[in-house]
């Protein structure tokens, strides 16, 4: 019997060793982002400084991490290599039910946080490359993202579905936004997809820059014929003046995007953050202008296919905010 009470002694020794080295681990929410010359870095580094700041004396502390964007986000989420990401939302529900390019790959723990804002479709074309129309950029070379990145997907649905057009069509660089917009510059490539919230720093100098460039825009007609293959993607109108030199309003096409996290982590921890970012919007939007972009009365609106976090629901419902039954659970 003594025997046996010191064995379940040393086991319950041992459950409570691994339980408390991994809540040790959990104090560290690393929340991965994109391309430093993106909108997603910016912002991640924005969040992690504000939930250091007001919840840092609760014991966790949050680094923001670049990435290569979304793809590479998700499957660091998959591999447990982060808690936190900013990812897009069609990728991120076709992550969660293993789905088109995530058959056989599912990602079950991924939970939403709450939508973001649209990451747009900006197409930056040399205006000396004689691009006037999207299949035009048939044997050019455009930088289409990072490999296996979001905007790299998101690339491939474009082309194909308003021009026609695959990677084999046109010379695919697989490059992020600050080495596209250098290149763009120096006459190595065409073309580039900067997909991300506006404005992106990498496009701003470059339009603040001497070499000639313009947009792509999408006629409605491009914009049913790109909603046929990807119905996520949806109409954004850019503001005159969100960019250097741009005078007029740019018809262009978005995705939302996201804040998702583990579902791991603790209920507590999302509702404390969700607060901080309600409590310090007019801050963040002074910081970073994508903050600006956020719906914040509807934030759930754009999200797709996987489940909200339990604090999050808490948190959207104590500010009356109505749950959609596709993001519950």
């Amino acid at each position: 019997m003594k025997r046996g009470r010191i064995a379940v002694a040393l086991a319950l020794m041992v459950c409570l060793l691994g339980a408390t080295s991994a809540l040790a681990a959990g104090k560290f929410i690393t929340i991965v982002t994109g391309t430093t010359g993106g909108t997603y870095y910016p912002v991640g580094t924005i969040l992690a400084n504000h939930f250091n700041s007001v919840l840092g004396s609760k014991g966790y502390k949050w680094s923001a991490q670049s990435s290569g964007g979304t793809a590479e986000n998700l499957e660091m989420m998959r591999k447990k290599e982060a808690e936190m990401a900013i990812a897009m939302a069609n990728l991120t529900g076709f992550a969660y039910t293993g789905t088109v390019r995530y058959e056989g790959k599912r990602i079950e723990n991924l939970r939403y946080v709450m939508g973001l804002w649209p990451d747009v479709t900006q197409f930056v074309v040399r205006e000396d490359a004689k691009i006037s129309t999207w299949k035009d950029l048939k044997g050019k070379k455009v930088a289409v993202g990072p490999a296996a990145s979001g905007t790299e997907f998101s690339s491939r649905v474009i082309l194909k579905a308003v021009a026609g057009l695959t990677f084999d069509d046109i010379v695919p660089e697989r490059v992020g936004y600050t080495e596209a917009s250098q290149a763009l510059q120096n006459g190595q490539i065409h073309a580039f997809n900067a997909e991300a919230g506006v404005p992106v720093g990498a496009v701003s100098e470059l339009l603040a820059g001497r070499t000639k460039v313009k947009f792509l825009e999408f006629s409605d007609e491009d914009l049913q014929r790109l909603r046929k293959e990807g119905p996520y993607y949806y109409r954004v109108v850019v503001p005159a003046g969100t960019y250097p030199k741009q005078d007029k309003p740019l018809n262009l096409a978005g995705i939302k995007s996201a804040l998702i996290v583990d579902k791991s982590v603790p209920d507590q921890v999302v509702y404390d953050m969700l607060k901080v970012i309600y409590d310090n919007k007019d801050r963040m939007v002074k910081e970073y202008g994508a903050f600006a972009k956020i719906d914040y009365e509807k934030p759930l609106d754009g999200l797709f296919g996987a489940p909200l976090h339990p604090g999050a629901i808490k948190f959207f419902m104590d500010r009356g905010i109505k749950i959609p039954p596709r993001l519950l659970p």
